[in-house]
């Protein structure tokens, strides 16, 4: 019986951290009290809200002035690894984007050509700008300049020393 309580109990442990809320919601009011809740205010409320993230999500898609005239485009094709890189840093970044598999699709391949002046991936577009391949910093460069807003920096960690023997 002790047996499958510890068992119950350590089923328990485990699971509760899904039991809590996934998303967390900063409300601030017209006189910029913050406060946060994880639920939307009424739809009725004067709240300007951002959703905020808990550890382990990718940020979300940001719908900006940015998007709107710096429409971001991804041209990938499977297994590429650097195309992955780069859906990995949008995604984290929360950079809306429209992916295009140009693979074996003639008409995106002829879009492609038309849009980049070439037929390599990944290549990525933010408004007119063309970026072939995948180099973080220019992205992360093109992005800033075109208004997105910028990647939320980790905390670096502490140098250790090694322990002399």
């Amino acid at each position: 019986m002790s047996r499958r309580l510890s068992w119950l109990l350590l089923a328990a442990l485990i699971l509760a951290p899904t039991a809590y809320a996934q998303k967390l919601y900063k409300w601030v009011d017209k006189n910029g009290n913050v406060s946060y809740h994880d639920q939307l205010p009424p739809s009725d409320s004067d709240y300007r809200v951002e959703e905020k993230l808990i550890a382990g999500q990718s940020k979300p898609p940001i719908k900006s002035d940015a998007s709107e005239k710096f429409p971001v485009v991804l041209y990938v094709a499977p297994k590429c690894e650097s195309c992955n890189n780069a859906r990995t840093y949008l995604k984290q970044r929360g950079v809306p984007f429209t992916e295009k598999n140009v693979e074996g699709d003639r008409k995106l391949q002829d879009e492609m050509i038309k849009q980049t002046g070439g037929l390599s991936v990944p290549t990525v577009t933010v408004g007119e700008k063309v970026m072939r391949g995948y180099m973080e910093s220019l992205l992360e460069g093109e992005l800033d300049q075109a208004g997105y807003p910028k990647a939320e920096t980790k905390p670096e960690e502490s140098a250790q020393t090694p322990a002399q023997p």
